[in-house]
């Protein structure tokens, strides 16, 4: 049995007294811990004795209950002052609020030495370690297991049983759960919303969280992927060497089914980009599809953007397969391009798995099928294109109006309207690598202001001359001429709208 508080003070050779809190010492004592921190509760996991020289309780009296109370809100057993050394004078308030809330205070004699203490609670329950031992060969059975053929869910299932708690594996990210299906219960629910991310390198291994009443313990995985252990005890608090031990058998369990997505991702983007490229015959296009669940149902593509700042897609693959959404993902330059069932449900989940601020979506028209890939993806660009050149957030191609009235509806309608004006220019720019379409584009908007056009180009304000003259060359269109203008300027945005031109979006 657990030694208990009222054991140690009966032992003589502790030379501890009460000072307060005598309804408190049937308490177990799970470990005695020396600690001078105001705040130890992040480090503690319940059922500790907190031992101290007295530099830990504060001088304030107001202080000093919120010390009591935060180390009884951690479900600690008690409390031991070291007598004679730096414990405040004064400690009425401390122990005042111990009384009431039946929380031992003690007071060990200053020739006792704390690992006196520490050792007589690690003996008392050293019987617990043979049990620990066995429950952890239990967890390392399952740890066999993952390596084999069995799926994450059932493990935690296993080690739920092994260890009498309830487990589940969130991602801290959008606190979303991992490898679980059906409805969460209330209390998980409730719990999740005083979730937050940490990583294994600036915070506690284990940690206690509430929220309106419901407790939990927050336990990291380490894994490569985002992802935390949610334990909900049954009987008792579980042991934090077991249940770091847990935590690594999930951990492993993790790193495989990532590894296995990892490579159904990769197969995935190739056929995603074979599609595009049109590398497929119908026949194997249809059965790889199938393969990867999008055999049958209308099919859309979405390209999502996020100009000029990197994607924070590397386990967006994950949350889609976690929702049990079929999927072809890769990424071309700086769009990334999404095959899916067009359904509400599936470009949701993209949408909410993708809440980085400045990304766009433009989704093509549905279609059964594969030979229309190629078309649904230059779709899906006209679509974010116009997203993005109007500050929308999502644009559908069937949309109406998604781009100016004075431009052509068609894509290849487009493509005809660039090539007859600006054709020649944009030629020239991808043969040199010079930037005169840029230099038209900045000299319009600032409404041909050589001033304001060569501060924004950072040059001469003849080397702005001099481009402009070489532009009017090679358009044949002059820049003083407002139908000239006008032609050149539409051009370009429908240039912009094609993606012909990026580094202006």
């Amino acid at each position: 049995m657990t030694i208990t508080i009222q054991d140690l003070v009966n032992n003589p050779h502790l030379k501890t007294q009460v000072l307060a809190g005598n309804g408190g010492l049937k308490r177990e004592v799970t470990w005695a811990h020396v600690c001078e921190l105001s705040d130890p509760t992040p480090w503690l996991n319940g059922g500790e004795l907190i031992l101290t020289t007295g530099l830990a309780i504060p001088r304030p009296g107001q202080e000093q209950k919120d010390y009591i109370k935060r180390l009884i809100d951690a479900k600690v057993s008690g409390i031991s002052i070291a007598g004679r050394m730096y414990a405040p004078e004064m400690i009425n308030p401390l122990l005042s609020e111990a009384d009431r809330n039946g929380f031992p205070v003690l007071l060990t004699a200053y020739e006792v030495p704390w690992i006196t203490i520490t050792r007589t609670v690690s003996d008392a329950n050293s019987h617990k370690e043979h049990a620990r031992l066995l429950q952890t060969l239990r967890i390392y059975e399952v740890a066999r297991q993952a390596f084999h053929n069995t799926p994450p869910s059932d493990i935690v299932k296993t080690l739920s049983k092994i260890i009498n708690c309830s487990l589940y594996i969130i991602n801290p990210v959008n606190r979303k759960p991992l490898f679980f299906e059906g409805k969460l219960p209330k209390n998980v629910t409730d719990i999740l919303k005083a979730v937050r991310p940490f990583s294994t390198f600036d915070s506690p291994a284990i940690q206690r969280i509430e929220w309106r009443g419901v407790q939990a313990l927050q336990v990291p995985i380490p894994t490569s992927r985002p992802a935390i252990l949610l334990v909900f005890n049954h009987l008792g608090i579980p042991d934090s060497i077991v249940l770091s031990h847990t935590a690594t058998v999930v951990g492993l369990a993790i790193e495989k089914d990532t590894a296995i997505h990892e490579r159904q991702r990769r197969v995935g983007a190739e056929i995603m980009e074979g599609l595009i490229d049109q590398r497929l015959t119908p026949d194997s296009a249809n059965f790889l599809l199938a393969n990867h669940g999008l055999g049958k149902e209308p099919r859309c593509i979405v390209a999502c953007s996020a100009g000029t700042q990197p994607f924070e897609h590397e386990w967006l693959h994950l949350q889609l397969n976690s929702c049990n959404i079929p999927h072809l993902l890769t990424l071309r330059g700086n769009v990334l391009v999404a095959l899916l069932p067009a359904s509400a449900e599936s470009i949701s989940s993209l949408k909410s798995d993708l809440q980085t601020t400045n990304i766009c979506f433009g989704i093509s028209n549905n279609f059964d099928c594969p030979s229309r890939v190629a078309e649904a993806y230059q779709e899906a660009l006209w679509a974010l294109r116009a997203a993005e050149t109007y500050n929308k957030t999502c644009m559908f191609y069937n949309e109406e109006s998604p781009v100016s009235p004075f431009l052509p509806r068609g894509r290849s309608e487009t493509k005809e309207l660039v090539e007859q004006v600006i054709g020649d220019l944009l030629a020239y720019d991808k043969k040199h690598n010079s930037q005169l379409a840029m230099t038209l584009y900045i000299y319009l908007r600032e409404n041909r202001s050589w001033k304001n056009a060569s501060e924004k180009l950072h040059i001469h304000k003849q080397t702005l001359v001099y481009r402009i003259n070489r532009i009017e060359e090679m358009t044949e269109r002059r820049l003083n001429v407002t139908n000239n203008v006008a032609e050149l300027w539409l051009a370009l945005e429908a240039a912009m709208i094609l993606g012909l031109l990026p580094e202006l979006s």
